[in-house]
């Protein structure tokens, strides 16, 4: 794998971030992005679930459990922000 597992969660990261409040997505949609924008290097779909592991991990995305499963950056509550 010529792609390391934090270019891909960086990627992934930017896809949500991108879509935040407009899209959700669920984990199989990113893995099959990001299996397609990185075609040439070979990146499996094990490579992005350790991604997202990565990215779970960090805190920098959570699961919602709403009507699926889906990646979401984390909310913050009204009295939190600030």
């Amino acid at each position: 794998m010529a792609v390391d597992t934090q270019t891909i969660a960086d990627a992934m990261l930017a896809m949500v971030t991108e879509a935040a409040g407009v899209k959700r997505y669920k984990p199989g949609d990113l893995s099959k992005a990001m299996v397609a924008k990185f075609a040439d290097d070979g990146v499996s779909k094990d490579d992005c679930k350790d991604a997202i592991r990565v990215l779970v991990d960090s805190e920098k995305l959570v699961y919602t459990y709403f009507n699926g499963t889906w990646l979401e950056i984390p909310h913050q509550e009204g009295s939190a922000k600030g």
